[in-house]
């Protein structure tokens, strides 16, 4: 049963340079590779101000999507107890170690990586062109989005060197590597330089009935058997793009046909190729990256919202006659999707997408291929029972400078309190209120919603001594039906900021007077950073 994949185990999790992966990634895939890992989260200052869901969430969605399955941390550094808190670090990188305020708040994010790593270093991610870039320097494969061969948005695409380009063969109409991945079609560099070895290879896939994209060939930038092998390149080239050069145009070769002048989506297209995967209906300024992989008979898909702020959109996927399910990797929930429907061999499902938001949407479960959904949409509408307005008791800890207790009339960023135990505070604090709640309709379920949660964006609720676990990225809400009472409630929710605001308070003081002790250099410009429980807080019923 494939859910049975989705509990996270704590070896699978290991953390995303925005550089490279698509060309480690095709290289996994093209040599029959399970793991692809990189170092990640790699940063040159400043310091200790990442906020989880915004900063490195998104980094590593934007490369889940270009292959990436094994997250290494860059860094986690070790500091000797006599380097003090948060201590010893290193001038590169995201700080995620045991010093770090948050460490005891990083579970979430670490099971939703998890999830991830589980899913994404099982099956074979799909692609329909396969692109080879040479064996010439300079030659780097970079972002997935640098798109060489332009087979975005729609289709993907893989890598390939000359090593494994000349192991290639066309089998049962697709562009076939040895260990089985296929392709709809090969896409050659601009730069018009192939080995003739390469060249050869080439000609032979088209013989058997391939489909190639790309300019005519003009040298094979070498000189081993020159003279000959500038005539035979010649020969081969002719033949398959024509004699003469043109900017645009096709040719029926063998059994294959060969395009240039033009994308690989456009050929695609041209050859009656739906679009793997279409974005539509989307909202205003949405950017989406998604992966396709295969898991025997199973489909899935991750699919990443790319911004700051929310989004909706119809998402259309190659594929009928299977149910598709909605599977999310913050909470390891699991349901069916209640609205989709098919229609010209795809699905299409209207999806939500919290900021910098991602699903997993898979198809697993054979249905008819005229079955529709029920419903209009798979995504639950709030509607606001109260807010909690009024005072609330927030304790803070007075080994890091902060006032045992403090009156907060109004929910506000610490760094606006005049004490300065509260304005330079680093670390967890505990607000506390206890509040009724009207009468409510008893078949509705309830949510309780924290609003903004400042500056690392990690809180953990604890309602009439019920544990409701962490929330660490939007939105931050938790289901409360069956822990809420009419009266009388006490609710506690522990805010952690990071160490940007104490170090700043301690860098004019005397190295006795600090809190903090750090080899990295406390800089002028650093500033203090909003923290702490902005709100609205919430009562919300599902409508």
């Amino acid at each position: 049963m494939m859910s049975e994949f989705w509990s996270p185990s704590p070896h699978r999790s290991k953390p995303v340079d925005r550089f490279f992966v698509k060309q480690a990634a095709s290289a996994a895939k093209i040599y029959g590779k399970k793991l692809v890992g990189a170092e990640s989260f790699t940063t040159i200052g400043p310091h200790w101000n990442d906020v989880i869901w915004t900063n490195m969430k998104s980094a590593a969605d934007h490369e889940f999507c270009a292959g990436l399955n094994l997250i290494y941390l860059h860094t986690f550094t070790c500091s000797p107890k006599e380097m003090g808190i948060p201590g010893q670090e290193y001038f590169a990188g995201t700080h995620f170690n045991p010093n770090v305020t948050w460490w005891n708040y990083s579970t979430g994010f670490i099971k939703y990586l998890s999830r991830i790593h589980y899913l994404m270093q099982e099956g074979t991610s799909q692609a329909d062109v396969l692109y080879y870039y040479g064996d010439h320097i300079p030659n780097v494969g970079r972002y997935k989005d640098d798109d060489p061969a332009g087979a975005l948005p729609g289709y993907d695409y893989d890598l390939i060197n000359e090593d494994k380009l000349l192991a290639l063969t066309f089998r049962n109409g697709k562009i076939t590597l040895p260990h089985g991945a296929t392709y709809r079609i090969l896409a050659l560099p601009d730069h018009q330089v192939l080995s003739l070895a390469a060249l050869k290879k080439v000609a032979e896939l088209v013989e058997h009935g391939a489909t190639i994209v790309g300019r005519k060939t003009l040298s094979t930038a070498s000189l081993v058997d020159f003279r000959n092998a500038e005539k035979l390149r010649a020969e081969i080239a002719d033949k398959l793009w024509g004699e003469g050069i043109s900017a645009k145009g096709q040719k029926k070769v063998g059994k294959g046909m060969v395009f240039w002048g033009a994308t690989a989506k456009e050929v695609l297209g041209a050859e009656g190729i739906q679009p793997d995967l279409q974005i539509i209906n989307a909202s205003a300024e949405s950017t989406f990256d998604y992966i396709h992989r295969k898991w025997n008979n199973t489909d899935y898909f991750f699919i990443s919202n790319q911004t700051l702020n929310g989004k909706k959109a119809e998402v259309s996927f190659r594929i009928s006659g299977k149910l598709p399910e909605l599977w999310n990797a913050v909470t390891g929930e699991i349901r069916p999707a209640a609205a989709f429907r098919q229609e010209n061999g795809r699905t299409i499902v209207p999806l939500t997408f919290d900021p910098y938001g991602s699903w997993f949407v898979v198809f697993r479960k054979t249905i008819p291929s005229a079955e529709h959904g029920k419903k209009a949409d798979n995504f639950t509408e709030f509607q606001k029972v109260m807010t909690l307005n009024g005072t609330w008791d927030v304790k803070f800890d007075t080994k890091w400078g902060g006032p045992a207790t403090a009156k907060f009339e109004k929910l506000e960023s610490w760094t606006q309190r005049p004490e300065d135990g509260i304005k330079y505070y680093s670390g967890t604090a505990v607000y506390r209120k206890t509040f009724d709640i009207p009468k409510i309709d008893s078949k509705k379920l309830l949510f309780l919603d924290l609003g903004q949660v400042l500056d690392v964006g990690v809180a953990k609720i604890r309602l009439n001594g019920k544990d409701l676990g962490i929330v660490w990225t939007p939105p931050f809400r938790v289901p409360v039906s069956g822990i809420v009472k009419g009266k009388d409630n006490v609710l506690e929710i522990e805010v952690t900021n990071s160490w940007r605001n104490r170090l700043v308070g301690d860098r004019e003081k005397p190295e006795s007077e600090r809190f903090t002790k750090t080899n990295v250099r406390i800089l002028p410009e650093w500033k203090l950073l909003d923290s702490g429980l902005m709100g609205p807080v919430e009562v919300l019923q599902a409508q």
